[in-house]
């Protein structure tokens, strides 16, 4: 999130992680997790709203969180809001100089069960 705030501020756009510096964990692998970034991947407009930032989606079934239906060994992770965990960016409209962010765990099938795994993962701001 700072290498996003660092990157808004010197180029007025939201920045993929390529852009701002940022790599995934093990190259977007690890055990249990795929990691990755959809719509941010190149620069984009300065009124940007809800471009999903960050993702992350279980390849396996965790407890009660079912296997992300997102998962793609081939891309990691497509990074919609389809992924369990992730991160919206959009550039604040009430400080048109920094940006926002959002962190949400949701599934349209296992948000609880999910949830339960990252408590805190939504207060992440």
């Amino acid at each position: 999130m700072k290498l996003q705030q660092a990157y808004f501020s010197e180029n007025n756009q939201i920045g993929g992680w390529s852009l701002v510096g940022y790599i995934a964990p093990n190259s977007g692998e690890t055990t249990n997790f795929y990691y990755g970034t959809g719509g941010a991947l190149n620069t984009n407009s300065q009124n940007a709203t809800n471009v999903v930032g960050w993702a992350a989606d279980n390849k396996v079934t965790l407890n009660n969180c079912q296997k992300g239906n997102d998962v793609n060994s081939a891309n990691k992770v497509g990074a919609t809001t389809a992924a369990h965990w992730h991160v919206l960016v959009s550039v604040n409209t009430s400080n048109a100089a920094d940006v926002k962010f959002e962190s949400v765990a949701a599934n349209t099938t296992t948000t609880a069960e999910c949830l339960a795994l990252t408590p805190s993962f939504t207060a992440i701001k």
